[in-house]
């Protein structure tokens, strides 16, 4: 398909290599991990070397990395097992923010509506990030978990989360960080961030849909979300499904070889879109990205609709006519006319959040996707 792909924080292409590297395992190597036969043993050597692979480069012990089917998965887990196993305790309160992703979102209040828990919802500053201070400020004596993103998918900003692990490690309470757009752009030390459940997507570091895994800190107690199967340590019932999980592994080993290099792409291309549209729109554009503690790949902006001459609702798609593919917000929540929470949540009223663009960049983009991109803009956002 030709055009130029700007929404990389959604989904990244799939990688030849890892291609190349999981038809084997649809074919050949076809066995059930779970089997004591040659052809389980087969591949049971593959999901354990994975694992074993993924673990090492995110800082964490082979033990501590369970496999799910997507970032969405690992996020309920994390979330309901841990909120199952406090049922009745006594402790009942959950710490989160209002711009964390539907998944958390959505969970939380399945929790807040079904079991009564209590969730404390804070709010970000204008760029997306959570402020530590805040979140302490909010812990009772009945808090047992935190859930806060460590960067937020929409915005790019980066929340420090170590700093809110640190301070709570003495008072026994969990700590939750979805992960997913971090890992690729910053670096991932799980061990280091000190924190109980974390997150990683294939997707979204050119690896194959439907594969994703779960950081679960050693002896960090969670109820299974998935019953059936003593599979992933009895953590999560179900066949593992060998051939992503061998894409994920491939896709994690180019990555170790290619991050550098990406994240010093990812920053050009970004100093590029900055300054180019800076340098045309002046004050006519609002960036929702900050310039510090922010993903490299990830720049957010919103058009003082005073100033310059555009269709919040069309905007997208009068981009894609042009052959560009960015996004309004999260795929997750896209597919409708509705305004990203995330940013009227950091301020912007309805209509200027419908017409805000999230541009993404990726390993496959050029110096010449920025440029078209910026040139194509121009025509359908004009200075009044």
């Amino acid at each position: 398909m030709n055009g130029i792909y700007l929404d990389n924080a959604a989904t990244t292409k799939t990688d030849e290599d890892v291609l190349n590297e999981m038809i084997p395992f649809f074919s050949e190597y076809f066995g059930n991990a779970s089997s004591l036969h040659s052809f389980g043993k087969k591949a049971k050597v593959i999901l354990e070397d994975s694992r074993d692979f993924i673990a090492e480069f995110f800082g964490a012990v082979s033990k501590d990395i369970v496999f799910t089917n997507s970032g969405t998965e690992s996020n309920n887990h994390a979330i309901k097992g841990t909120a199952f196993k406090y049922l009745g305790s006594g402790k009942d309160h959950i710490i989160s923010s209002s711009v964390e992703h539907s998944s958390v979102l959505d969970t939380l209040k399945y929790l807040e509506n079904r079991f009564n828990f209590n969730v404390t919802y804070i709010k970000p500053d204008r760029f997306g990030r959570i402020d530590p201070a805040e979140v302490l400020n909010s812990v009772t004596d009945k808090t047992f978990l935190i859930s806060l993103m460590h960067s937020n998918n929409e915005t790019g900003a980066v929340t420090d989360i170590k700093s809110i692990s640190d301070e709570t490690d003495d008072k026994y309470i969990y700590i939750h960080s979805d992960t997913v757009q971090s890992a690729g752009k910053l670096k991932l030390d799980l061990k280091d961030l000190n924190i109980n459940f974390a997150n990683v997507s294939a997707h979204k570091i050119y690896g194959p849909k439907g594969i994703a895994a779960i950081y679960i800190k050693n002896k960090t107690l969670t109820d299974k979300l998935l019953h059936g199967g003593k599979q992933e340590r009895d953590l999560r019932g179900g066949t593992e499904n060998i051939p992503l999980i061998a894409g994920f592994k491939k896709a994690v080993e180019i990555l170790k070889s290619n991050m550098k290099k990406d994240v010093l792409h990812y920053e050009k291309l970004n100093l590029l879109l900055t300054n180019g549209l800076k340098e045309y729109y002046s004050d006519g554009i609002k960036f929702n990205s900050d310039s510090v503690n922010c993903l490299p790949n990830i720049v957010n902006i919103s058009f003082d609709r005073n100033k310059l001459k555009f269709d919040e609702e069309m905007l997208l798609i009068q981009l894609d006519l042009k052959g560009i593919a960015v996004s309004g917000g999260s795929a997750c929540t896209a597919g409708t006319l509705k305004p990203s929470h995330v940013l009227r949540e950091i301020g912007h009223d309805e209509k200027t959040a419908l017409g805000s663009l999230r541009i993404s960049t990726g390993r496959n983009n050029s110096v010449e996707d920025i440029i078209f991109f910026m040139n194509a803009l121009k025509e359908i956002v004009r200075i009044k």
